[in-house]
């Protein structure tokens, strides 16, 4: 059993990493094709909307209500949940068609949520009906989506794993191809300020193509796991009622985060849809940005809090408080001991990472900008991480009212922070790098939750011996800034002899910069008697092919 859950595990996680990386060669061509300023941001927030309406209309109910009966009913069912799944899946396709036909009707409406007045300016008009027309040819994807998640997770209740992580792989595949086309037909470098009918096809329906084809390729193993689907209609009996009360908190929770998400929308498209010359930073620079700083959080602190929530949610269970901020505290730094090299990193080498995904074609106008937001974003990985384990254990106490309060403080602090930077200081400066601002707010705002969360919690979890995280961290954080900056005084001296300009150079110093890097945070750590950090560097030297 033991070995067939790593096999699992290690399928997923090769899934994940492969669409990760599939996921940033489609940000490179897109930065390629239609460039990091306006054009790229209205594109970048028309496809970003259908998944941002899935989780706030379904994603929620699905997650919080759905799932948990469809799993119990597969285990305790007499017919292994046949008949419960097919009503749930019937229902679950019947209320995303609506939704989704609902949305495509008030695309020009749901479109003007997501404008700045600057693209309301009547010399704007042919951006905006961009706009418009992109979010009428992704809006589709809302059921695609919905359905996606439906069906992977039957698969996962029938301990099919694997399916669900790879098939996002198909999608990057057909966008990445409906790119390629598109750069094949139209020229790059002219950057016009505009799109054509054709690109709009183009760009619009090869991306939702791409979320239609992640869901087929799912429907042969959902028959392969043993359930067949057959319409079916009907819930009564079935206890959802009182399941949905229990997740209220929870969609309320992604509510909140959804209307950041419109006012993040509007302020970093504000910052390209300015008329000012010079180099700008909006969504395009900010969302490609946040795909980065997340990478370490999908592989690193994903998995260990997956891990942790069982655990201390039977230890809360059995009223041991004090082991389970030992647990979470524990979690945290094993987590943090890879988490903060990989934010000093970020910071540090900003601008070749950000070379790599976008120094291309049309992409190339905004590198420096767009380094600047990798950077600001990159200092809140840190806070982001803890308040991510803090909610955790508040979840493992089966508290889902707290988090919904913390997080409208959290919501509350990113839109006064970002709407002040970009509306009332760069308005009175005229420079357009709101995406840099709003990485600053997003920073700000995870260090005030984790200031306000961290005495909320210790009412449930008491301060004890062996739970704490601050001189741990303040360790981390002095190994991994000698560890980049020696990486950079390497790289400074080699740029003496060596052209580091281009993608190409950028891959070099990143490969230099590791080199150096890793053997100085490891070294530091153990003068510093960073266990986490020992541990991690043991587990990875065991696993090398050294004779002793």
């Amino acid at each position: 059993m033991a070995d067939r859950t790593l096999r699992s595990a290690a399928v997923m996680a090769a899934g994940t990493v492969l669409s990760r990386l599939l996921g940033f060669i489609r940000i490179a061509l897109l930065a390629a094709a239609i460039g990091t300023a306006l054009r790229g941001d209205i594109f970048t927030a028309a496809n970003t909307i259908p998944n941002s309406l899935y989780i706030l209309l379904a994603g929620g109910v699905f997650n919080t209500v759905l799932v948990p009966q469809l799993v119990r009913a597969i285990k305790n069912h007499s017919d292994g949940g046949q008949d419960f799944t097919n009503r749930i899946l019937t229902l679950g396709f019947v209320v995303l068609a609506i939704v989704t036909v609902a949305c495509v009707l008030l695309a020009p409406a749901i479109a003007e949520l997501y404008l700045p007045k600057e693209l309301h300016d009547p010399s704007r008009v042919t951006e905006k009906a961009n706009m418009i027309m992109f979010v009428r040819l992704c809006l589709p994807q809302i059921f695609f989506y919905g359905a996606f998640v439906l069906v992977g997770q039957v698969l996962n209740a029938r301990r099919r794993f694997g399916p669900m992580m790879w098939a996002p792989i198909a999608n990057n595949i057909v966008a990445c191809a409906s790119i390629v086309v598109f750069l094949l037909i139209y020229r790059v470098g002219d950057n016009p300020p505009t799109y054509s009918h054709g690109e709009e096809l183009l760009l619009g329906l090869g991306h939702t193509v791409g979320i239609a084809v992640q869901l087929l390729v799912l429907l042969p193993y959902l028959k392969a796991s043993g359930h067949t689907y057959r319409p079916k209609f009907g819930l009564r009996g079935t206890g959802l009622g009182h399941t949905a009360r229990l997740g209220i908190w929870t969609v309320l929770f992604v509510a909140v985060n959804q209307v950041t998400l419109v006012v993040v929308t509007q302020l970093a498209i504000a910052g390209s849809a300015s008329n000012d010359p010079g180099a700008k930073a909006g969504l395009f620079a900010y969302s490609t940005a946040m795909l980065i700083i997340l990478v370490p959080h999908g592989i690193v602190t994903v998995s260990l809090a997956t891990a942790a929530l069982p655990q201390m949610s039977a230890l809360a269970a059995d009223g041991d408080t004090a082991e389970v901020g030992r647990l979470s505290a524990r979690s945290i730094r094993q987590t943090l001991a890879i988490v903060v090299p990989a934010a000093a990193a970020m910071i540090a080498f900003a601008y070749p990472i950000v070379t790599i995904i976008a120094g291309y074609g049309s992409g190339k106008n905004n590198l420096t900008l767009m380094s600047y937001t990798l950077m600001t974003l990159a200092l809140g990985i840190v806070p982001f991480t803890v308040q991510y384990f803090q909610l955790r254990t508040f979840y493992a106490f089966e508290d889902t009212r707290t988090p919904f309060f913390l997080q409208c403080v959290i919501a509350a602090t990113n839109i006064a922070a970002a709407v002040i930077g970009v509306r009332v200081l760069l308005d009175q400066t005229h420079l357009r790098f709101s995406g840099v601002v709003l990485g600053g707010a997003y920073s700000l705002a995870y260090l005030v939750a984790v200031l306000i969360s961290r005495p909320v919690l210790r009412r449930r979890v008491p301060r004890v011996p062996g739970a704490g995280i601050g001189l741990p961290l303040l360790a981390m954080v002095i190994a991994a800034v000698a560890g980049a900056g020696a990486a950079r005084v390497a790289l400074w001296l080699l740029s003496l002899v060596i052209d580091w300009s281009g993608p190409l150079g950028a891959v070099l110093q990143l490969g230099v910069a590791a080199i150096v890097m890793l053997p100085v945070y490891a070294g530091v750590s153990r003068v510093l008697r960073i266990h986490e950090v020992n541990d991690v560097v043991s587990m990875v030297t065991s696993k090398l092919p050294i004779r002793r």
